[in-house]
């Protein structure tokens, strides 16, 4: 059984995957995959320099990944050319990780990019705007503008909640968090038999 985490940027999806893992749950996480396959000599990365170039490589010859994000995240053609070249081969991955059992598959971008469709049902986790903004910038040492232009490609977080089977609350206390993530998976777990 696949279900699909999502939420905003800095929501917490990684935390309640990890909840769900320590409850027996697989996780798949696609940004991980994402980072595997634009490692040097893998598919995705002779494709992404052959549409946009070398010029974003470092001296070692790998991507140099906050430059190149920094120059196609404010453009949506840019935006698009890339997902068509890494979707395709992040959902194989994510397929071929996520056999057997019950498995989180991390996907920020979950309703963007139809991988929805392949999950049997779908999570999102919210904390309030100003909070994850404030979580990107401690976690990732990135600038709140880098952020809110990353959050312009991502369907606003009502729509989100509306899409989802099931909806965590990650504003509050880590119990709070785990009280709901117990919750869903008693349910997860009551539908397999």
């Amino acid at each position: 059984m696949r279900i699909g985490v999502t939420g905003i940027f800095a929501s917490g999806k990684g935390t309640v995957c990890s909840m769900f893992e320590q409850l027996g749950a697989g996780v798949v996480d696609t940004d991980i995959i994402a980072r595997e396959i634009m490692e040097p000599g893998q598919e995705a990365f002779a494709a992404v320099v052959k549409e946009f170039g070398s010029s974003f490589l470092s001296a070692a010859g790998s991507l140099d990944r906050r430059a190149f994000a920094d120059y196609v995240f404010k453009d949506e053609a840019k935006v698009a050319r890339l997902n068509a070249i890494t979707h395709p081969l992040i959902k194989k991955r994510t397929i071929e990780r996520s056999e057997g059992g019950i498995c989180m598959i991390n996907v920020p971008l979950l309703f963007e990019t139809g991988f929805d469709k392949m999950m049997d049902a779908n999570i999102v986790v919210f904390a309030e705007r100003s909070q994850a903004i404030s979580r990107g910038v401690l976690r990732d040492n990135i600038s709140e503008n880098e952020i809110k232009e990353r959050l312009k490609h991502q369907i606003p977080l009502n729509e989100k909640k509306q899409l989802a089977d099931y909806v965590i609350d990650n504003s509050g206390s880590r119990e709070n968090t785990q009280r709901q993530v117990a919750e869903i998976w008693n349910i997860l777990k009551l539908s397999r038999i």
